[in-house]
């Protein structure tokens, strides 16, 4: 009942948390948002520009998909340390989601959008950890 009266509750901090239902709903919003844009377009160069986002986005929304399920399996078989195509995966998670929220925020002011659509800045908590640290000596120490 919350949700319906005040929007979903964001509870992902970070990409590493990121999960199919975080997507499903974006990717709803955004094929119902771009659709909107490329009916409001004359038939032309403008609206096939607008149809092609669609696609894109669509395309992306499929890629974040497959790495959210292949990101599961990384965390179900406890593998989220190694190295390479583990590393990869999160960035990629990070990068794809980030993409997307970004071409939501065109949409900011329509009444479906929510307000957890926004980038996620960090993969998780060590990795925040870390580039505050780094930021924190550059400051303190420029130049080193």
């Amino acid at each position: 009942m919350a949700d319906a009266l005040f929007g979903a509750v964001d509870t992902t901090e970070f990409s590493d948390d990121l999960r199919h239902a975080d997507v499903e709903p974006l990717e709803t919003f955004l094929r119902a948002r771009l659709g909107e844009l490329a009916e409001a377009q004359e038939p032309g160069d403008a609206r096939w520009a607008v149809e092609r986002l669609a696609e894109v986005t669509a395309a992306a929304c499929v890629t974040l998909t497959d790495n959210i399920s292949a990101w599961e399996t990384v965390l179900t078989e406890g593998r989220t340390e190694e190295k390479g195509a583990t590393q990869t995966l999160r960035q990629d998670l990070r990068f794809g989601w980030n993409e997307l929220t970004k071409t939501a925020s065109r949409f900011v002011g329509h009444a479906d959008h929510q307000p957890h659509w926004r980038a996620r800045r960090y993969l998780c908590a060590q990795h925040a950890e870390f580039v505050e640290q780094d930021l924190q000596e550059e400051t303190e120490h420029p130049g080193l």
